[in-house]
């Protein structure tokens, strides 16, 4: 999936591939993880407004979703997904420098004795710090089943209740 989100500085669209940490298709949330020095934590909490774009190539089906994010830096839905997460992936959270940050050549961002390796427990927890959930809430989907025999396309709108309020066909 690739999470798009508004620049904080120029108002830009930025589009970031992502791994899908969770979905709840009853709540209509997603969720992934992130360093929260990265800049899509700015830019999710200026703007909150979120796009989502997922394709299945096997089944040939194109999801545009429209969501609102929060991020989570504490509480229950922070503590479980930091308590599921790999200890090879927390190592990704220690990494000295903040995520984009110029460098003058190509770099790892890790620290040197984890380049080949993965911490133990007690290290990784020191990422922690620098861990972030993006939690989104869909809106809004575009869905598109691509088709020889012809594409079909529908627009599904949620109220703020969850409730499927609008489903609409619309043309390919």
């Amino acid at each position: 999936p690739t999470l798009c989100t508004v620049s904080a500085t120029d108002g830009t669209p930025r589009a970031r591939t992502v791994v899908l940490r969770h979905a709840d298709p009853d709540r209509l949330t997603l969720r992934c993880h992130s360093d929260r020095r990265a800049g899509k934590i700015t830019e999710i909490e200026r703007q909150p407004i979120v796009a989502w774009h997922l394709y299945d190539v096997k089944s040939r089906t194109q999801l545009r979703l429209k969501a609102q994010a929060r991020v989570h830096l504490d509480g229950p839905i922070f503590e479980e997904a930091w308590e599921r997460t790999a200890l090879m992936s927390r190592r990704c959270y220690l990494a000295p420098h903040t995520p984009g940050t110029p460098s003058a050549d190509p770099s790892p961002n890790l620290p040197v004795d984890l380049i080949e390796g993965e911490p133990g427990k007690d290290r990784s927890e020191e990422g922690r710090a620098h861990f972030a959930v993006i939690e989104s809430q869909v809106q809004e989907m575009d869905w598109l089943l691509l088709k020889h025999s012809g594409h079909r396309r529908a627009r599904f709108e949620w109220n703020e209740r969850g409730e499927l309020s609008v489903s609409n066909w619309v043309e390919p």
